[in-house]
């Protein structure tokens, strides 16, 4: 295996560990503070953390750090912002209610349902990966454990 598939595949698995604690931490202020004021809290502070360390980058590289931001590209990352809140408030409502394994199986099952979507079509520029039975049994399966550890 390529050692940039391993470091991919390393921080991906990071990645997600750090999904899993943040989700707790977010079940925690959702049940003290609410859904909605959790899902913006946290993108405030994550903005403020982000705005220092966009600072710092700025000035060690200087102005050249910015030239990639377009029109499109700063569309394309409100999107992506906006969606984040969602996603924190829609954890924030729901792991109270199901638990946290429950909601990231949730969580996890729609993302690989939207990655196979983008993937079969190569919707982000990628070569398209064909859309085959095992990629949709891949969807069932994870769809039926997520259903299995759902609390009843």
């Amino acid at each position: 295996m390529q050692k940039s598939i391993l470091a991919a595949l390393v921080i991906a698995l990071s990645s997600g560990v750090a999904v899993g604690i943040q989700s707790s931490l977010i079940n925690v202020a959702g049940k003290s503070v609410g859904a909605i004021l959790t899902g913006l809290f946290v993108n405030i502070f994550g903005g403020i953390a982000a705005g220092l360390i966009v600072l710092v980058i700025y000035t060690q590289q200087g102005n050249g750090v910015f030239s990639g931001f377009h029109a499109q590209t700063r569309s394309v990352l409100l999107i992506a912002g906006l969606l984040g809140i969602f996603v924190i408030a829609g954890l924030a409502f729901s792991l109270p209610k199901i638990g946290v394994a429950a909601g990231l199986g949730m969580v996890i099952t729609g993302q690989m349902f939207v990655g196979v979507i983008v993937d079969t079509f190569g919707l982000t520029g990628a070569d398209p990966i064909p859309l085959s039975v095992s990629r949709l049994g891949g969807l069932v399966l994870l769809a039926f454990g997520t259903w299995l550890i759902v609390p009843k």
